[in-house]
């Protein structure tokens, strides 16, 4: 579970993120929407430790695990916690395959599992029937 308690985030003078209150439960799928400039792009980048808190808190727990303080890890240990961001457009490795590309957060997470979940395929059912016809 991810939650986000009274954060505040500022470039420079300008406050982007006023107070914001989130908790994304375990097992299901949220959808963050809003128009151009309302601060979607920097609520994502503070959870993933791009861009600092000004201040409030943020806390990830794992199912049957104790919560920890989000804000106390630098961003490139967030993966290993099981945190991943799939940015929009060509930011990911363009030679590779979608696939491929989950593989190498798999590899970047927690368990170093190579295998991606079957649910991902339940979810994209393209991606299975790519692999089989290969």
């Amino acid at each position: 579970m991810l939650r986000m308690h009274a954060i505040n985030q500022s470039y420079g003078p300008r406050q982007i993120l006023r107070d914001i209150h989130l908790e994304l439960p375990h097992g299901q799928c949220t959808c963050l929407l809003g128009r151009n400039g309302v601060g979607k792009t920097t609520l994502i980048n503070c959870i993933m430790g791009h861009v600092p808190v000004s201040s409030g808190s943020v806390t990830w727990q794992l199912r049957g695990e104790q919560a920890q303080d989000l804000l106390a890890h630098p961003a490139e240990a967030r993966a290993s916690l099981g945190i991943g961001y799939v940015p929009q457009g060509r930011q990911i490795f363009s030679q590779l395959s979608v696939e491929e590309n989950l593989h190498v957060a798999l590899l970047a997470g927690r368990n170093h599992n190579r295998q991606v979940p079957e649910m991902v395929h339940n979810l994209f059912p393209f991606l299975y029937a790519r692999r089989r016809a290969r």
